[in-house]
């Protein structure tokens, strides 16, 4: 956007001289109490004086160009200058400081002839040669007053202001919790048997009175506890054993203690068999 803008802006200066060359305007001519107008318009040239030479059936100008080129626009009345040949239009000769410039008859009709003309910077006399031109007067040149062009106003481009959106707020989902069953533990019944040799009586196990010791009650008849007189017939083995291996120990021990006194006595009887022979 700041690029065209200053590329309109540089235009516009370029263009401005040429805005303030363009300027039109009337040389009135007066032939025997006739007047007849030379109308021209003009970018980049402006017209000091104008005259008519009636030897070359001519008329002279002198200017000055500022355009690069400048361009003249000159129209007349065909009673008052023409270039005819035999009652047929014939083209105009145009000298621009002795030079053939580059030209155009741009409009032509029963009263007037129009050409357009391309001058070189720097130009000063430009001659156009006719057929027919009548003697005359020339008045004084009038500019027309035109409104000035002015120059288009750049407003610049107003920044519409952004709305800034703000994000709307997703509300967060609430995931409910999601109960964990409790399981109901069920107390385990308490168990209404109880061990051998007692009974259940009041929710509590006491002795049974019924049989003797080493016997309980069983499917109404008291019998023999096989448990108590295995584990006490193990047990009472096992101290027997134990009372059988501990003297058998200490007589071999006895007994490998005396071996050794004796081996020790007849090893010193060899070793000195004088004192042997003395006892």
């Amino acid at each position: 956007m700041i690029a065209k803008k200053i590329l309109l802006a540089s235009l516009l200066i370029v263009l401005a001289p040429v805005f303030a060359y363009a300027e039109s305007g009337t040389i009135p001519v007066d032939v025997s109490g006739t007047a007849y107008n030379i109308d021209f318009d003009v970018d980049g040239v402006t017209i000091n004086t104008i005259s008519a030479d009636l030897d070359f059936i001519s008329i002279l100008l002198e200017v000055e160009v500022t355009g690069a080129p400048g361009t003249l626009d000159i129209t007349f009345d065909r009673e008052y200058f023409d270039s005819t040949f035999e009652g047929a239009d014939e083209p105009f000769i145009i000298l621009a400081d002795g030079d053939e410039p580059t030209f155009e008859e741009t409009e032509t009709t029963s009263e007037t002839r129009t050409l357009r003309i391309e001058l070189p910077t720097g130009t000063e006399e430009v001659e156009i040669i006719g057929s027919q031109l009548l003697d005359g007067t020339f008045g004084e040149i009038t500019i027309k007053e035109e409104a000035p062009v002015e120059a288009p106003e750049i407003v610049p481009d107003e920044e519409v202001p952004v709305e800034e959106t703000i994000p709307e707020e997703i509300p967060e989902e609430t995931v409910p919790e999601e109960e964990v069953p409790v399981e109901e533990t069920t107390p385990e019944a308490e168990t209404d048997k109880c061990g051998p040799g007692t009974i259940l009586e009041d929710g509590s196990c006491v002795l049974d009175e019924r049989c003797g010791p080493g016997t309980h009650f069983e499917d109404g008849v008291c019998v023999l506890d096989q448990k108590e007189t295995t584990t006490e017939g193990v047990s009472m083995g096992g101290s027997n054993t134990s009372q059988l291996i501990i003297p058998a120990i200490i007589g071999f021990g006895i007994a490998f203690i005396v071996m050794i006194i004796l081996w020790l006595i007849g090893r010193a009887g060899r070793s000195n068999p004088s004192a042997a022979s003395s006892l």
